[in-house]
């Protein structure tokens, strides 16, 4: 009878490197760089081919957001898993045009991060989304030139006649004309417009004042407070819309409720949002009201107040400014944002206000159209007239500056502030 061969210590050798293989298995981190790197691979691999005439860039340009958007690979990482998927497409594209399409896709706008960490067996649960491609500006070539214009000096005097009148139509109203005046005619549509001074010391008042203004010509609006609530604000609504002392409110409910009809009888609507806190509820909120509200204009009370995950106050207020900047852009709504001026200027003695005085951040300063500053010249100096107020143009992009300082008077009872100018009647405008 033949012996069966001992092999215990080969299958033990075989139950060693099968331990080690599992081992080795499970301590891979399913989050780790190289674990979503192979999964984008094998992903990758059951997209279908680029082939020309069939989609073909479409298809690339779906496999480049993948990568860069689904699975968050890095510019390099998702090349190289291009280059793999290229070596299927027909024909295969360029070095140069991949680099591209990647390019593309990192600028893309939309969701990412779907992808990254999903399980395999999840994949087909999960809603990828369609991508729309950066536009493309159309190359001249380098030997074709503009063709020549010819037109006499009358024509050109004609034509600048009708863009002033074209830019003055399009501006709009901030309160009073003269500064209107000193800002070349008002404020544009889609200009961000800071308007800071210090504490307690009118800004909300010439926010609300404008908006007034701005919604007796027909224009939706929104106030954004983080400051005020709404029943503050509807009391000074209602100081300035009527001549009622606040004292003699009570027992007057019908004369208020008359002079309440009166003021919004000819005024497009104004939506006030309170409390949003972050910079991005604010501009969410922005957004959503221009597409469905069409509201043109919106004041922010006040920049300072909103909140990011940045760490320090600088770092804060300065990636506000930014954001809200490319939110005023992207929609193109006119944006009032206020702020605080530092104490740095009430320990000057007097002169006007320097673009540093801005409150914990220069941003504000180099993202504004316009900057303006409202001074109470009675808060610094007990001894200067009470009434006596001050609103300074410090820069006006996309126009010139026709008078840097407009003399006013502030009626705080009122909330109401006026033009130190006879031209100037506040009751009938507003």
């Amino acid at each position: 009878m033949s012996r069966i061969p001992d092999r215990t210590a080969e299958l033990q050798e075989l139950i060693g490197k099968f331990g080690q293989q599992v081992q080795t298995a499970s301590t891979v981190d399913f989050r780790s760089d190289d674990a979503v790197l192979d999964r984008a691979r094998k992903y990758v691999d059951k997209m279908d081919a680029a082939v020309s005439g069939d989609g073909g860039h479409s298809k690339t340009f779906a496999v480049a957001c993948v990568l860069v958007k689904g699975f968050e690979l890095s510019s390099s990482d998702a090349l190289d898993v291009l280059r793999e998927y290229n070596q299927r497409c027909d024909p295969p594209w360029s070095e140069r045009e991949l680099q591209h399409k990647i390019d593309d896709a990192t600028r893309a706008k939309g969701a990412s991060g779907y992808l990254r960490n999903a399980k395999p067996e999840r994949w087909e649960q999960i809603n990828v989304p369609q991508y729309a491609e950066p536009r493309q500006q159309k190359q001249k070539p380098e030997n074709e030139l503009p063709p020549v214009k010819i037109k006499t000096l009358r024509d050109c005097a004609e034509e600048a006649i009708e863009e002033a009148q074209k830019e003055a139509a399009g501006l709009i109203d901030v309160g009073f004309p003269e500064l209107n005046y000193a800002l070349g005619g008002g404020i544009a549509q889609g200009e961000f417009v800071i308007v800071a001074a210090r504490p307690s010391q009118g800004k909300s008042a010439m926010a609300l004042q404008m908006i007034h203004r701005i919604t007796s010509n027909g224009i939706p609006c929104a106030f954004m407070s983080e400051e005020m609530n709404t029943k503050s604000i509807g009391q000074r609504t209602m100081q300035f819309a009527q001549s009622l002392p606040v004292n003699d409110w009570k027992g007057n409910d019908q004369i208020l409720k008359r002079n309440m009809e009166l003021h919004f009888a000819r005024r497009a609507d104004c939506y006030v949002i309170e409390a949003s806190r972050t910079v991005d509820r604010v501009c969410d909120q922005i957004r959503k009201l221009s597409a469905e509200k069409g509201v043109k204009v919106v004041a922010i009370d006040y920049v300072q107040l909103l909140t990011n995950t940045k760490a320090s106050r600088y770092e804060i207020v300065t990636a506000t400014s930014v954001a809200l900047r490319q939110c005023c852009t992207e929609t193109g709504v006119t944006m009032i944002v206020l702020a605080q001026m530092s104490r740095a200027f009430d320990q000057r003695d007097g002169g006007s206000p320097k673009f540093s005085d801005l409150k914990e951040s220069g941003q504000l300063e180099q993202d504004s159209d316009v900057l303006m500053f409202l001074v109470w010249p009675h808060k610094q100096d007990p001894e200067q007239p009470k009434e006596n107020y001050q609103i300074w143009i410090s820069k006006n992009r996309n126009r010139g500056i026709n008078r840097f300082m407009v003399e006013c008077t502030f009626d705080a009872d009122r909330q109401q502030i006026r033009a130190a100018d006879k031209f100037s009647d506040y009751d009938s405008g507003f």
